[in-house]
């Protein structure tokens, strides 16, 4: 079976991520069986949809593999990581991990946008103009997420050159991955330890939001500049050090979304 592992590096900014965190890809391909496939340039060039929609085509992009993982640049990969691979029953095509809805950390993370909280399952996808099916299970992140190419990739490519319009909430490679794949039967769940956010565990655990305390003792002009310099949303303390390391000891992928400064071991 031919595996790999894809990575979409657009950019100059993104190949600089990308080499920070070379060797730990590598080591984890190795591990898998896996080749390392990286895409450079937009997969189209016309831009029917934004860059991050263009995801929806990776699968078409790979079709020379059985099996394909896809994983985002800000993600650390824990070195107890089992092989993902594994994760995916032959009978299902794509796989990813479902948004934590209805937890504890979930609920303090988006407890300030009562539209998030209010939102269930169905609410999601019809609100991005997908009509309800049973099937449906829920929303994912497009961080991580594993397929069968040869199964998924028409479905998807179709998906990407239609006129659909998700509207203003529009969650771009998100949302058709988690539909599609839902209402065919060919979603699997991943343990959520493949995509453990920061993002939960910063804002969404009360060690967390002591640590958003600490940091806001830094003096406002050093945090403003820190913030422009860097793109990061938070100053990397030491205290948000040594919980991200735990947060790694703990997990298998860890995702640094929304711009949380990445850890490298």
């Amino acid at each position: 079976m031919k595996k790999a592992i894809c990575l979409f590096i657009v950019g100059e900014k993104y190949m600089k991520m990308y080499n920070k965190n070379k060797a730990l890809f590598e080591s984890y391909a190795k591990k898998c069986g896996a080749d390392i496939k990286i895409i450079d340039k937009p997969l189209d060039e016309k831009f029917h949809r934004p860059l991050l929609s263009q995801k929806l085509l990776i699968p078409s992009a790979t079709r020379e593999y059985d099996v394909v993982l896809f994983l985002d640049l800000d993600i650390i990969i824990s070195e107890k990581a089992p092989s993902v691979f594994d994760y995916l029953p032959d009978n299902k095509f794509f796989g990813a991990v479902l948004d934590p809805r209805n937890t504890e950390e979930f609920n303090k993370t988006w407890g300030h946008i009562p539209r998030i909280l209010e939102e269930t399952n169905e609410i999601y996808f019809t609100d991005r103009h997908f009509k309800n099916n049973n099937l449906l299970q829920g929303s994912i992140n497009g961080g991580v997420f594993i397929f069968r190419p040869e199964k998924v990739a028409d479905t998807f490519k179709d998906y990407y050159f239609s006129d659909h319009n998700q509207g203003e909430l529009n969650s771009f490679e998100e949302t058709p991955f988690a539909y599609y794949s839902q209402i065919n039967d060919w979603f699997e769940a991943l343990p959520i330890q493949f995509n453990m956010q920061i993002l939960y565990k910063i804002k969404g655990t009360e060690k967390g939001r002591e640590i958003i305390k600490k940091e806001k003792r830094f003096p406002e002009f050093f945090l403003k500049y820190y913030y422009k310099k860097t793109g990061s949303c938070m100053y990397p303390t030491k205290q948000y050090k040594e919980y991200v390391k735990q947060i790694i000891s703990e997990n298998y992928f860890i995702h640094f979304s929304s711009n949380y400064p990445i850890i490298y071991n």
